[in-house]
């Protein structure tokens, strides 16, 4: 939206005294104080006030489920359409982020080691660092950005956001090491072998989980994560499965679907009980995926899968050339109590939304800092 739609769109807003939008937000945005900074062509000083609370709210400002949060609790939405903060966040962020330089300079001599470049490490990396800390982050992948840049599609997420947080995280001075693998036995030794007075652990979830189903071992069978970070092509004029309804079902749907191929989303329950929000169900609707729901999945077989009504009990074999798991992930790192070490993410929730894995970095880099007051007190 142009800055004039937007001020407008702000002067919709109630300024309610108890602040529903902020107490629904998962990492408790000041949007009331927010829209009046904007409204007063404070753009810069509202920038840096989202950014202190929310590294990457130029991201969630694009993928957070809004329906469910700020927009979702907004009292304008009872009777007429909710504010769209959101859009008002992102023009803020945008021009912040793009007037804004960083200082790289740091003031203690304490080191700390973020092994994971998402959400979670980003956000825990922008807060040490502001505390003056020499921060290094690690990650498997060869850039910054973690599940924003190799797991959500480009057509829900344009790389260009990650790229201008990953310019910011150079500019303020904190060193990225990509393609970095670590196992749990390297994990455990970091501290000590590199050095580190801390490391915060923030490796996301990026194993799938393995589902229970006879024949998913088949080649024509991959699991939704895996199709997504790989960039697996199948070609065009397929019929393809995927079993599951969160966001991720949607996303890999979408993908494939773009690719000029049949989907079709098979799910246990209604679709009004899925998992994804209605936003990302309605843009698979719009890119004419299929859905089959109150169904269980019995074995995949050579023609495709054979699936359970769950209402009629009867079975139906909905032939397909590939199937795609989107049941969940999990991580690869079990939380262990090591002295120094601190965990947030995905590593630490399980798989949650982007809002919260930002929420837990900052939180778990505030008990970093407070360790490390006490070791140099």
């Amino acid at each position: 939206m142009e800055k004039i739609k937007l001020l407008e769109e702000s002067n919709r807003c109630l300024k309610c005294k108890n602040h529903p939008c902020k107490n629904a937000c998962p990492i408790g945005t000041e949007i009331p104080k927010i829209i009046e900074m904007f409204q007063n062509n404070e753009c810069i000083k509202a920038g840096e006030k989202l950014f202190k609370n929310n590294p990457i709210s130029l991201v969630c400002s694009l993928i957070c489920p809004f329906e469910k949060q700020c927009m979702g609790s907004c009292i304008r939405g009872i009777k007429s359409s909710p504010v769209n903060f959101p859009a008002i966040e992102n023009y803020i962020m945008e021009k912040y982020l793009k007037h804004k330089n960083f200082d790289s300079n740091s003031n203690r001599d304490k080191k700390i080691a973020i092994v994971g470049a998402g959400p979670a490490g980003i956000s825990g990396a922008f807060y040490l660092k502001r505390k003056g800390y020499s921060v290094t982050m690690y990650d498997n992948h060869e850039r910054i950005g973690g599940m924003l840049r190799y797991g959500i599609p480009e057509f829900r997420l344009k790389k260009h956001n990650i790229d201008l947080i990953e310019k910011k995280i150079e500019e303020s001075g904190i060193k990225f090491k990509g393609n970095i693998e670590f196992t749990e036995y390297s994990l455990k030794n970091l501290k000590s072998e590199k050095n580190y007075d801390a490391v915060l652990v923030t490796t996301g979830a990026w194993m799938p989980k393995k589902i229970d189903l006879e024949g998913s071992e088949r080649e024509n069978v991959y699991y939704a994560i895996d199709y997504l970070k790989n960039n697996i092509d199948i070609g065009s004029g397929k019929k393809v499965v995927v079993i599951g309804a969160g966001n991720v079902a949607m996303d890999v749907s979408r993908v494939i679907k773009r690719s000029n191929n049949e989907v079709t989303i098979a799910y246990r329950r209604k679709i009004e009980e899925a998992p994804a929000t209605k936003l990302e169900i309605q843009g698979a609707v719009d890119d004419e995926v299929n859905f089959i729901t109150e169904v269980t999945p019995v074995k995949i077989l050579d023609k495709g899968i054979l699936l359970k009504d769950n209402n009629k009990g009867i079975e139906i074999l909905l032939e397909c050339d590939y199937i795609i798991l989107a049941i969940s992930q999990t991580s690869q790192f079990k939380i262990e109590n090591l002295e120094g070490y601190f965990f947030a993410g995905d590593a630490l929730t399980g798989p949650k939304t982007v809002v919260k894995a930002s929420f837990t970095g900052r939180e778990s880099a505030k008990l970093i800092d407070e360790y490390l007051k006490k070791t140099l007190s």
